[in-house]
This record gives C-alpha cells, sequence and structure tokens, in this order.
C-alpha cells in the first residue's frame, strides 16, 4: 500500500480547526476506540488507524465535514459511500463523508467493527 514518511501529529492535522470540525474528529475517534486498542497513524495528509493495519483514516477534516475511509474484505452497497476502490478481490476501501455528530451513528460504529477485523487481518488466518 502507498504511504509516505515523515513526522506527522494529529495536533498538526487538527491545527486551525473550528471546534465542530474537532468535534466531529474526537467522536469519529471514540467509535474507533470502541473497537479494541488501536494505534493513531497521522500522515501528511490523514489520520489512520492501525491494528496490524491501517483498516480507517480521516482523509479530509473542515467546517463542512469529515471525509473518511474504511477498508473491508467485501464491498457494503450503501448510499452513505461517495465510492468504493477495489484493490484486490477482497480488500475494498469505502470512502463517505459525515457532515453531522448524528451521522455518526451505529451504522458507521458497525462498519468500523468490521473494519477493525480486517486491520488485524483476522480474515487472512481464516483462509
Amino acid at each position: 500500500m502507498p504511504h509516505s514518511c515523515g513526522r506527522y501529529s494529529v495536533k498538526v492535522f487538527l491545527n486551525g480547526k473550528s471546534q465542530s470540525a474537532i468535534s466531529l474528529y474526537k467522536r469519529f475517534v471514540a467509535l474507533v476506540r470502541q473497537c479494541g486498542p488501536v494505534r493513531i497513524a497521522p500522515a501528511k495528509t490523514r489520520i489512520g488507524f492501525q491494528v496490524r493495519m491501517i483498516f480507517a483514516a480521516i482523509n479530509k477534516l473542515n467546517d463542512r465535514g469529515l471525509d473518511a475511509h474504511i477498508v473491508l474484505t467485501r464491498r457494503v452497497e450503501s448510499p452513505r459511500f461517495r465510492r468504493i476502490d477495489t484493490l484486490t478481490p477482497r480488500c475494498h476501501v469505502h470512502h463517505f463523508r459525515v457532515e453531522s455528530l448524528s451521522e455518526l451513528d451505529d451504522e458507521v460504529e458497525s462498519w468500523l467493527q468490521e473494519a477493525y477485523r480486517v486491520g488485524t487481518q483476522e480474515h487472512l488466518s481464516r483462509s
């Protein structure tokens, strides 16, 4: 998977963001942390969430909302996904936007739970 190396931080990512944007970030992180132990992996343009591999990321955060993605082993059809990139037959990146705290709901939580299991690479031991 492509990546960038460097010294990046959550603090720099959040610098200059509005309180509403930071609230979205904090709620998303809280949902991620409910999945289990996680490493926050800041990069140049995003914040990744990693177990063995990065399973979710916040790609953009501003006053209009939060753009994120999750990695799943299957395609999940939902009108909430803006696009789904199929990288391999068992690796599908689902992109979505959240514009309010209420959109960080049970459905997003269930996606994150499933993506977390992908991040542990649990699916590889079942092959």
